[in-house]
């Protein structure tokens, strides 16, 4: 069994792979659905995903235009939902360019495969700076060395600079304006930002490639040496590899991120391309 003709790897499909090649290959060319618990405490799991869910669509929405006044109208129900919404009112968008593009999607071509992109926010300033914004919901903090080696950061800076040209009128976007922002709403709309450079594009493109071509090329799709990454997965109980974790142990904003978009399941006409 292998991938489909027109699969599309996505940041959280290549975590998959980099966390754990087996948990890949579950659910990307397996497609299982398999309905293990994520933690010990799912009624608490299920209220923060849905807060996060919300919390987005809120941003959404008044980067369209509806008024701030009116989205916090419908918060009464929920006070931590309300106090990251005043995070995001107060510093959320402070100091990025006028011109924002909201839950947009771009892809790119690679080793004969799509590579997609589903961004929270660009905020595009023309002739100047391309700033992606991610905005995360979870109780902490992580260190920016983390964050730095995350897909997430690899994939969306490398996208932008390869597919974002029609954003700026036919103009290629050059990696060293392009800059990564990570928002923490829940930690007063803290901060963590990544630059890049052409020579940072040069190694991302080289470490995708590798990737990309091993799961093609791969014959099996063995299990992580890290069993502390199972703790939170699906599909733990298909590997004999024990119970859930605790909510208090789980990084939210990591399970978000895999699970934010499925390549299988994405239209291809809805999404802006860049030809080579």
């Amino acid at each position: 069994m292998s991938l489909s003709p027109d699969f599309a790897f996505t940041q959280g499909s290549l975590q998959d792979f980099a966390d754990c090649a087996r948990r890949f290959e579950l659910r990307f060319i397996r497609r299982m659905r398999y309905p293990a618990l994520e933690t010990q405490e799912p009624l608490q799991f299920e209220k923060r995903m849905r807060q996060g869910a919300r919390f987005h669509k809120l941003v959404q929405q008044h980067l369209l235009g509806v008024p701030a006044e009116a989205l916090a109208a419908s918060l009464k129900d929920d006070a931590e939902l309300s106090g990251w919404w005043q995070n995001y009112l107060a510093q959320g968008l402070s100091g990025l360019p006028a011109q924002r593009f909201s839950e947009i999607t771009l892809q790119t071509q690679l080793c004969g495969r799509r590579l997609v992109a589903k961004y929270d926010l660009l905020a595009l300033e023309a002739g100047g700076v391309a700033i992606i914004v991610d905005w995360k919901t979870g109780a902490r903090v992580p260190a920016q060395s983390s964050l730095r080696g995350r897909m997430q950061t690899i994939v969306y800076r490398y996208v932008l600079a390869q597919a974002g040209a029609h954003l700026y009128g036919g103009e290629s976007i050059p990696p060293e304006r392009i800059r990564m922002d990570y928002v923490y709403v829940a930690q007063g709309a803290e901060r963590l930002s990544f630059a890049y450079s052409a020579a940072q594009m040069g190694e991302d493109e080289a470490l995708l490639s590798e990737m990309i071509t091993a799961i093609e090329r791969a014959e099996s799709f063995p299990l992580t040496d890290d069993e502390r990454r199972c703790r939170f997965c699906s599909y733990r109980s298909l590997c004999d590899r024990g119970g859930a974790g605790r909510l208090e142990d789980f990084d939210l904003d990591e399970y978000e991120d895999e699970d934010e978009d499925e390549a299988f399941m994405l239209d291809f006409d809805q999404i802006a391309e860049i030809e080579f």
